[in-house]
């Protein structure tokens, strides 16, 4: 039996996320596969056609809202979009390179707050980069996948944790109403005809 649901939260022309879950019915609603992706500006981010287990996804968007991304987004203000993702995937990923842009004397740790994409969503994102900053009363979603070019979507402050937090809300209601293969709890008690037959063989 395969369980089938999607659903999406939120305005595709602005910011949304969709999830589509199919495959066999596991044994706990926490592990149900299917797909799952962004909206940002009506465009599509994501491997739409891969099947990894969504809370995997889902539960690093969540990290990633609820992260303090202040004073990460006062260092990169007067960067450009693309020196603004690069200096965050550097931060995270760059190891020994140089960085991209000159920041001064900034832990690079502090940028890491700014990371919305690979993180740890999976293959759902692979290939993918996104970053969040806020500035003022907006927040700034700014991606690429690969050496594409990097675009930019804003929205209102809020916008983005908003959704997600919906979209999990969502994602449970609707994973828990499936019921899931139980797991067996009688433990059966060995008979004396079991015991003798696993006893140690004394040589």
């Amino acid at each position: 039996m395969q369980p089938g649901f999607a659903k999406r939260v939120g305005n595709r022309w602005m910011f949304a996320l969709e999830f589509e879950i199919n495959g066999d019915i596991p044994r706990t609603w926490s592990e149900l596969r299917g797909s799952l992706w962004l909206w940002a500006g009506g465009r599509l981010i994501g491997n739409l056609y891969e099947i990894e287990t969504v809370k995997i996804g889902l539960d690093s968007l969540v990290e990633a809202a609820g992260e303090n991304r202040a004073a990460a987004s006062r260092i990169l203000a007067a960067c450009t979009r693309s020196e603004a993702l690069k200096s965050v995937m550097w931060a995270r990923y760059g190891e020994d390179r140089d960085p991209p842009v000159r920041l001064g004397a900034v832990d690079q740790s502090t940028l890491f707050s700014l990371e919305i994409l690979p993180r740890r969503t999976g293959p759902f994102f692979d290939g993918w980069e996104a970053i969040l900053f806020d500035d003022g009363a907006e927040e700034h979603f700014i991606f690429r996948e690969g050496e594409a070019e990097t675009m930019e979507s804003v929205w209102p402050m809020g916008t983005f944790g908003a959704v997600i937090a919906e979209a999990r809300t969502e994602f449970e209601r609707l994973a828990q109403s499936i019921e899931v293969i139980p797991i067996p709890t009688t433990i059966r008690t060995p008979c004396r005809r079991d015991i003798s037959r696993l006893a140690p063989k004394w040589v």
